[in-house]
């Protein structure tokens, strides 16, 4: 009798016999030319990027749920990279059970620890370019045209055929570069030029059309996600492990985002948040204003660190606005410059109903930092921001021993719905109006099942779910502790379900095909506590999987 234990929130194929977990196959495809037209990218198929890919103006990409693109390993102009350009689209629309996983051209998905957690710069990231307003641009040129645009990062001003492929910026704040939902970009971030590097994630002068949600920048060696001015507004993003800072934002950028999750690594790390109204060193308070807002989001830094490790930093006429939000774990609480106290001054820029605790540099829990700016914006009692201990429920940077990190506030909780005051954000559509502060609820888990976080066994898997467009919780139909024990031909599979999901146990007998044929293995199960499942093998291989209903 063989007994095994898996608590990874992931389809689970057991490989009976074998007693290992296989996956389908894919044909690899070399990308290697620029695309435009309509291009479909299949989870059938594994596509590599060979250098700077551009999806040129006009151009849609497609691409499917479980998608695996990969980027060749390359520094300065020949990391590979893929960009969506002004004018183009992509519409990478994974699923909780099915991500879209952007990561290195060496990177083993069968096996999650093949490459260390915390290694960086394999390759390059995604970037996307739109056409909504920037307040300053670095380029010279840029910023006195009408309107302004930018250059990415210092690339060169390249055209292919009429199109300049590495401008962004103009006056369509509701411009749409498309969707990303669901994605997971590992690795990233090769250094292009001196002291530049690709981000996970970049989104340059993009209009509040797109839709960014749920994405993933896992061990960046850059920032995770950088916004370049713009209005785009994003959901449900995770940050762990980048070298630079978790979200860094510049040049006007005036999005709303709500339920950001950030983790620092304990080797190299710089700024939570790192926020600029505008470039460093050519800041005139330009218009407009980078009057963003956050709501709900956690910020864990590196732990007691020795130098930098701040919560965040605003500066150059940045007017943030932030709310239900808990800032713990870092070296500094935050910086304030004497520029961004203008707007904190006038009311623009505004913390509130945030909770910031444990802080090395100042003695705990004091969470200013560097001058009385900090200490006046973020004491004022009229902002009601806490220091208290958020109470999370356990902070982990390692997955030795597995599964350690749950950014849940425990109940009782200051964080919790019922705890200290939370101003719900606005119910405007967008936002999702709650009464806790956080990222996180005391009971959902949302980061887990899609994020590498998981796959890695970093993150844990319990109160794993995925939320509503307007409030309940959606339970996630996979188990969190998976049984199996296998006595000769036969197999028997225990797990703890959720309450309200039915789940379903399938089997074939070939991974190979295309498309794999699953068939129903009895009938549906109710999600109500423990659960068991019997079956033969037939005497030769078979594969199961859990499903829901």
């Amino acid at each position: 009798m063989i007994r095994l234990t898996h608590k990874l929130l992931q389809a689970l194929l057991l490989c009976i016999g074998l007693l290992m977990v296989q996956r389908a196959s894919a044909d690899t495809i070399d990308v290697t030319a620029n695309m435009s037209g309509t291009v479909n990218w299949y989870n059938t198929n594994e596509y590599v990027l060979n250098g700077f890919i551009y999806v040129l103006e006009g151009g849609v990409l497609n691409i499917e749920p479980g998608t695996v693109i990969r980027g060749k390993a390359g520094t300065g102009l020949n990391s590979a990279a893929l960009f969506i350009t002004r004018g183009a689209k992509i519409f990478a629309n994974g699923t909780a059970h099915s991500p879209i996983i952007f990561t290195s051209e060496t990177d083993d998905l069968d096996d999650p620890n093949d490459i260390p957690i915390y290694a960086r710069n394999l390759w390059g990231g995604v970037v996307i370019y739109g056409k909504a307003t920037i307040n300053t641009s670095s380029d010279v040129a840029g910023n006195a045209a009408a309107p302004k645009y930018d250059v990415f990062e210092g690339l060169p001003d390249s055209q292919v055929g009429t199109q300049f492929v590495n401008r962004f910026g103009g006056n369509d704040d509701n411009d749409s570069s498309g969707v990303m939902r669901y994605c997971s970009i590992r690795h990233s971030s090769t250094v292009i030029l001196p002291n530049k590097e690709i981000n996970a994630l970049s989104l340059c002068a993009v209009g509040r059309g797109t839709t960014i949600e749920n994405i993933e920048g896992f061990a960046a060696g850059d920032d995770s996600v950088e916004f370049f001015g713009g209005t785009v507004n994003t959901k449900y993003l995770v940050s762990i492990f980048s070298d630079d800072d978790n979200f860094d934002i510049d040049q006007g950028h005036r999005g709303h985002h709500q339920f950001w999750f950030a983790l620092q690594a304990p080797d190299r790390k710089d700024q939570g948040g790192e926020w600029n109204g505008e470039p460093n060193g050519i800041a005139v308070n330009a218009s407009p204003i980078g009057n963003f807002e956050i709501y709900n989001a956690t910020y864990i830094g590196a732990g007691t660190n020795s130098s930098g490790g701040r919560a965040f930093i605003s500066r150059e006429y940045a007017a943030p606005r932030v709310f239900n939000s808990i800032f713990t774990e870092f070296n500094i609480g935050g910086n304030i410059d004497e520029r961004s106290a203008v707007h904190f001054t006038n009311g623009i820029a505004k913390f509130a109903n945030d909770i910031f605790w444990n802080f090395a540099a100042n003695g705990t829990p004091a969470p200013y930092g560097q001058n009385d700016i900090a200490l006046w914006a973020l004491n004022d009692p009229a902002n009601n921001n806490s220091f208290v201990d958020p109470m999370l429920r356990s902070i982990s940077r390692t997955n030795v021993p597995a599964f350690g990190l749950d950014p849940r506030p425990r109940p009782g909780s200051p964080a919790a719905a019922g705890g200290l005051t939370a101003a719900s954000a606005p119910n405007d559509g967008f936002y999702t109006p709650v009464s806790y502060k956080g990222a996180f609820s005391t009971n959902l888990n949302w980061a887990s099942d899609w994020t590498f976080a998981a796959e890695a066994g970093l993150i844990t898997g319990e109160g794993a779910g995925t939320p509503a467009a307007s409030g309940p919780v959606t339970p996630v139909c996979l188990p969190a502790d998976l049984e199996v024990v296998i006595n000769g031909g036969n197999v028997n599979i225990t797990f703890t379900a959720v309450a309200g999901v039915s789940y379903q146990v399938q089997s074939t007998t070939d991974l190979g095909a295309n498309p794999i044929v699953w068939s129903d293995e009895g009938t549906p199960l109710s999600g109500t506590g423990t659960l068991s499942f019997s079956s033969s093998t037939g005497g030769g291989y078979k594969f199961f999987r859990v499903v829901c209903r």
